[in-house]
Parts: structure tokens; sequence; C-alpha cells
């Protein structure tokens, strides 16, 4: 979970140059005192720029702790005596890499100003490429190019490519397909193609290949599908917010079902969710399946916004979690308004689908929801994973701290605090939601919606 905070700070204190200190002087030529005062008043004056320039210095030096002196010196030391050039940015590189791999954990890391405004783009849900992601290799260890997901409103969505299938080949056109399923390869590939440059992609799906032609290009992701069992909606445009009718029902719902899938909690999801709300009770829906598998998580203001739809009793504001930091402070999170009653009846039935990348906000979402008696374990469907059915288990937030406002922006993300759940107050950190908790299981399969619909099969029997 990514929590942005506005404060700013400076991760190093820079001594600051000091230019010449010019103050013009009136020369007063009538006699030797006064030329001789003149001369005090000169010495004075320089006097009091070198006491102001060693002053400085020294000010300058005591902002650093001893450990930071030291490092300044072999910084120094190295750049003036070394055998061959280390320029400052190969020897903070190689600080930031210790800092980021040795110190902190898997979750915090210094970002450079490109890898900053690269989280800011992920976070608004800006992407560049095709938009899908690959499983690349099987238990046995072979390597493959499996689709575990194509992205809403990519390239790849938009041209057909569907979660299940496998690319067998690539190429620019169809006398120089290269029938390979190396990710490196095919990522070395697709890396060499100009953005907007058409190229084949040969597909297998069922028993049958397919060739697409596709192209990588600039587009903004959809995180929210719609579907029931006559009707299937996502979000297309340039800003992912039109709702559009696209894709196929799922059949294995009956008419008072229907069925949501969130795939992260960014970009404009929570605008997303809210539309798609609005579908299910237009179309008088009133049981819900929320498909939450591969949902890593996300940001804390789009979670606060979809835990509105989940909790039930409450009017208003209710707390959805709690923040719990090294100190001993304690920050309550609070949804940002109460919708359950307006979509959902007390025989309503809603259903959870998780996997082993459920995660972070996922896990909050899913623990507000039994906190508020919205389901019990037993209505959370856990699909296996490399034979391993549980969510990920990340009990933890982080808070991103940028080093300034304007300009080529820096930051650090680190990991803050705990989550704990509203009202049990349980952190699944390190653990995750288990069979064992009560939860249902289903055997992994990539075969279009034989996993879903086994899913719904064991929830609503």
């Amino acid at each position: 979970m990514k929590k942005n905070y506005p404060e700013t700070e400076e991760f190093f204190t820079k001594d600051t140059e000091n230019g010449e200190l010019n103050s013009p002087s009136s020369q007063i030529q009538t006699d030797g005192t006064k030329k001789t005062s003149v001369f005090w008043r000169r010495f004075t004056c320089v006097a009091l720029a070198v006491g102001m320039f060693v002053a400085g210095y020294l000010a300058s030096d005591l902002q650093y702790d001893s450990g930071l002196k030291t490092l300044k010196r072999i910084k120094n030391q190295i750049q003036n005596h070394y055998y061959e050039e280390i320029t400052d940015e190969q020897f903070y590189g190689v600080l930031f890499d210790a800092v980021n791999d040795e110190l902190l954990d898997r979750y915090s890391s210094y970002m450079t100003a490109d890898e900053y405004q690269d989280a800011l783009s992920s976070a608004a849900g800006e992407w560049s490429g095709l938009g899908l992601t690959f499983s690349t290799k099987d238990e046995q260890g072979n390597k493959r190019l499996l689709v575990k997901r194509v992205a809403g409103n990519s390239p790849a969505e938009t041209v057909g490519v569907q979660a299940g299938d496998y690319i067998i080949g690539y190429g620019m056109d169809e006398s120089s397909i290269t029938f390979c399923e190396d990710y490196e390869q095919f990522y070395a590939f697709v890396q060499g193609v100009e953005k907007e440059q058409n190229f084949l992609l040969k597909l297998r799906r069922g028993g049958q290949e397919y060739t697409l032609e596709i192209c990588k290009q600039n587009f903004v992701e959809n995180y929210v599908f719609y579907r029931s069992s006559t009707t299937a909606f996502s979000f297309t445009g340039k800003d992912a917010t039109t709702l559009t009718a696209r894709g196929e029902p799922l059949t294995s719902l009956d008419s008072e079902t229907a069925y949501i899938r969130l795939t992260q909690f960014s970009g404009k999801a929570a605008k997303e969710f809210k539309l798609a709300m609005g579908k299910f009770k237009e179309e008088g829906k009133t049981n819900l399946v929320l498909d939450l598998r591969g949902n890593g998580g996300g940001y804390m203001s789009v979670l606060q916004e979809i835990c509105s739809y989940f909790c039930k009793g409450e009017s208003g504001s209710s707390l959805i979690a709690i923040a719990k930091y090294r100190k001993g402070q304690t920050e309550k999170i609070n949804s940002k308004n109460a919708y359950y009653d307006d979509y959902f009846t007390e025989n309503s039935k809603i259903k959870v689908l998780a996997d082993s990348s459920t995660a972070s906000a996922s896990e909050c979402l899913i623990g507000c929801m039994l906190d508020y008696g919205v389901i019990t374990y037993a209505d959370i469907c856990l699909s296996e994973r490399d034979g391993v059915a549980k969510t990920f288990g990340k009990g933890i937030m982080q808070s991103t701290y940028p080093f300034g406002i304007i300009g080529e922006v820096d930051a650090i993300k680190l990991t803050t605090a705990k989550i704990y759940w509203p009202k049990s107050e349980n952190c699944i950190h390190g653990r995750g939601i288990l069979p064992q908790d009560g939860a249902k299981t289903v055997t992994e399969s990539y075969e279009k919606d034989v996993e879903i619909s086994q899913a719904i099969i064991k929830l609503f029997s």
C-alpha cells in the first residue's frame, strides 16, 4: 500500500559556496589620520569577511553527523587520489544501491528523479508498451510466454490478446516470424521496435493458433471490469473513464449477480468502480462477485473510496484501517462515505476471489469487509498458485517523501507503519488469509473463465 505525503526534505545538506563580500568604501583623503582610519576600517571589513567565511564553513560542517563527515572525507580522498576517476554519480550510485538492497526492506527504496517520475506516472495509470504480464516458466521450469494479465485499455487488449494465451512467435511480418517462448529474447525484440510501429504476435489459444498485429503505445490503464450473465463492460478512452461494452458475458452467473474485477488501487480505479456499481444498480443486481486476484494493492486514497461501498451498517465516514508507527503513534484511516445501503440489501450475497498476489490494499479491503460483516471467510475463494492457496500477507504501509517540489525531484519510499483491520485489529503481515481460516479453494487454471466459474460454483453452493 502506498501513501503519498506532501512534505519535502533535503537528503544531503550541501556546503554553501561563499563568494566575495564586495562592500565599496568612500575614501576620505584629507589627512593621515583619516587615511589611517580608512585602513583600519578596510582591515576590519576584511577580517569580518574572513570570519564570516570560517563561521559559515564551520556551521555547514556541523550539520553533518560523524558518519557523514567521514563519508565526505572518503569521497574527497578517492576523487583526489584514486588512480581511476570516480564520478559523483558512480560514488553515490553505489551508496544508493546499498541502501536499497542491503539496508531497507523490499518495499522501500531511494528513487532517482526519473524513477520518481515513473512512479507518479504509474500512480496515474499512465504506461507505455503493450500491456502484458507473463508467466515465464511452468512448474517443471520450462520456458513459456503465458499471458497472465492483459492491462485494460492497452494495445494488447485492443487487438484481442487474452489472459491464458501463449505467445509462441513474433516478427515484423509473416516471413520473419521467430518461433520462440523465451521471455528475454521476446523482450529484446519488443525493445528494438519503435513506438507505433506494427509487428506480429503469434498466439496459441486452446488448440488453435492466431496471428495478431500490434504496436507499442502510450495508454492509461483501466483497472475495473464489469460482467453479468448477459453483459460485459470495461473502460476505454484517453483517460480510461468511458464505460464501454467490451468483452464477453460471464455465463456462470445467475441473473441476480454481477462480477467486478479490480486489478489495482491506482489511477482512476475509484471513479471506474463507482461507474461499475452504477451499472450494477441499473441492471438490478443484488449479489456481487468481487475479483481481487492479482491485485497487489495501490494507494490509500483509492482504498478509502472503494471501502465506502462495503461498510455495512454505517453512515458517513467509517473506520477502515489503523496504521501503527514505530514510535507508538497511531492513525485512524476512514472511508470517504458509506454507500452499502444504496446498492445492497440484507439478503445480498457478496463473494471475493483472491490468490497469492492479492496483497496490501486488497487484503485491507477484505479485512474491512470481514470486520463489518459483509462477508465471512467462507465467502472467500483462494485460487491455488504453484500448489499454494493464500493471499500474499502484506500488512504494512509505504510513505513516499519527495526531496523538493519543482524541477527534477528525487524521492525516497519507506515502509512506515503496520496496518491493522478496523474492528478486530488483525494484522495479516507475513501470514495472509489461509484455507484454515475457513476460505474455500480452487485449482489454478488459465483456461478462459474456468477458474472463475469453478470458484462461483463453490461459493454459491
